[in-house]
């Protein structure tokens, strides 16, 4: 067995059954500075609840009971009514949970530091220019992924979204050439083809029973501007941030019991946990068996190493955490029974994940050095133009990607919603022929028209279109779906369709002028 089989032979048996549907990594942390047990952990801002009063009068006797407040219902979500606050779960046995870390802040901070800075060459490194003053973006850190703003309004536009059709009928390979790691970590192309791919590689931070501190500060100006005659008086007025002086950090400010981090106890728990979901790798498709292969082991190189790789802990100012152990707890585990220890080498997961990489891309037929090679730009102008169309934007999406064709496309069917079906009817003409001569018997050929009925049948399906196109494009469906003369449908549906444009062309002069006279 060459070296190259042993690798693969090691990792394989992963894929090949059913038998394994997760591997699990478990780390012990503690802070940087064992001498502070405080950490902070990211602050939301918590919105406040309002108390509900029901009061119940009879006659003289009134009496009013405070209700808890509804959730949904009572909820404020003006900035005053709010504060910050942490993500800490309360039980009823006395324990709580406090997230340190969401899986979705870990799994911005893996894609880069991996597969950016640490082992480049294993995805595709694709820089989109952004503006004119030289400004780039990584895909490696485009919150969204493959599915972020700066990739749907980008020269790239079209290949993610054709991708994403291939995901959405089953084929994930095309996007595993582009972004793997949206595979990897998860996407949701909510704003146009609302594809959702699972996350496979799942990493979250937790402190189990620790207790909430506060803070107080004060903040002194450096002088008091308007006793010292540098500022008008009038200018002191307001409250808060709609003072000006205060908006400025030039007046004397206090905060007092705000959020102080939570400080850990003897029984607490500070733990970052793993999954990388063996399912989920096993559920990505390609056209067929040696591409779906080759994806998997792709994808399968990416997680493992990403799940190994010593994770960045400067999480924020006052959480700066370290690993406790020396060697992290790593279970394999099962469908059935309990999870079993696994060794997952370093060395060999990376020497695996690159030769996974390198069959992946050859069997797509792109050089390994030329996947990097998708630098893109920012289309300003379509942008521009999608940004302005108001309501008209959720059309378009309809239509495809964000592009200048799709646009332009977009605009001729404003102007003829029923230009999409001129070529079904010249094909219908031609499958049809010469009309039969007089005292001939009307043709009947349903099977020919099919395609046109069928173009009408989706634009009456189109949420997009108006209903009066709708309307008309069901009726010429029925037409073309059941007839008894082919060549007399024809003339009909054509006269029909000329009917309605010039209607349409009518319409703006006959709308009363409604221009103020000058």
């Amino acid at each position: 067995m060459s070296e190259e089989q042993t690798t693969f032979s090691q990792f394989s048996y992963l894929l090949d059954s059913d038998n394994y549907v997760a591997i699990t990594i478990k780390q012990s942390l503690a802070p940087a500075n064992d001498s502070d047990p405080v950490i902070f952990p990211p602050s939301y801002p918590m919105a406040g609840l309002k108390g509900r009063v029901h009061t119940v009068r009879d006659g003289d006797y009134r009496v009013s009971v405070e209700l808890p407040p509804d959730s949904k219902r009572d909820k404020s979500d003006k900035g005053a009514d709010q504060k910050p606050g942490y993500n800490l779960d309360r039980f009823p046995d006395g324990t709580s949970i406090c997230e340190i870390d969401s899986p979705q802040s870990q799994a911005n901070r893996i894609e880069p530091r991996v597969f950016k800075d640490l082992h480049p060459g294993l995805v595709p490194q694709i820089e989109i220019r952004v503006g004119s003053n030289g400004t780039t973006v990584n895909l490696l850190d485009a919150g969204h992924r493959a599915a972020d703003a700066v990739v749907r309004m980008s020269s790239l536009a079209d290949r993610f979204h054709s991708a994403f059709l291939d995901v959405k009928a089953g084929d994930h390979f095309a996007l595993g050439t582009l972004a793997p790691t949206s595979l990897l970590f998860g996407v949701w192309d909510s704003r146009s083809t609302n594809v959702k791919v699972q996350r496979i590689l799942k990493a979250h931070i937790y402190a189990s029973n620790v207790l909430e501190r506060t803070r107080s500060a004060q903040f002194a100006p450096a002088a008091d501007y308007v006793a010292a005659g540098a500022v008008d008086e009038s200018l002191d007025s307001g409250e808060g941030d709609q003072n000006p002086l205060s908006s400025e950090g030039m007046k004397y400010a206090l905060a007092t019991q705000t959020a102080g981090g939570v400080m850990l106890t003897g029984t607490s728990e500070l733990t970052r946990t793993v999954a990388l979901n063996l399912a989920a790798v096993r559920g990505l498709r390609g056209s067929d068996e040696p591409h779906t292969q080759a994806l998997r082991s792709y994808v399968l190189g990416l997680a493992l190493l990403a799940a190994t790789s010593d994770p960045d802990l400067n999480l924020r100012e006052g959480c700066n955490l370290r690993l406790k152990d020396a060697v992290d707890t790593t279970m394999l585990v099962p469908r059935r029974g309990a999870p079993e220890p696994v060794a997952l080498d370093p060395g060999e997961v990376q020497r695996f994940a690159r030769l996974s990489a390198e069959a992946f891309f050859a069997l797509a037929q792109i050089g390994f050095a030329e996947k990097d090679h998708l630098d893109a730009i920012f289309e300003r102008d379509v942008a521009e133009t999608f940004l302005g169309m108001g309501d008209d934007r959720d059309k378009v999406r309809k239509l495809g990607p964000i592009t200048a064709a799709t646009l332009k496309r977009f605009s001729e069917l404003a102007k003829d919603p029923f230009k999409s079906v001129g070529d079904g009817l010249k094909a219908a003409r031609a499958a049809l022929g010469k009309g039969p001569r007089k005292k001939q018997s009307p043709v009947k050929n349903l099977e020919a028209l099919k395609p046109l009925a069928d173009a009408f049948k989706q634009m009456a399906e189109n949420a997009s279109l108006s209903s009066e196109v709708t309307a008309l494009a069901a009726d010429l469906a029925a037409l073309a779906s059941e007839h008894g003369d082919s060549h007399a449908t024809l003339r009909v549906i054509d006269k029909k369709l000329k009917e309605f444009r010039r209607d349409q062309k009518k319409a703006p002069e006959q709308q009363p002028d409604d221009t103020p006279a000058e």
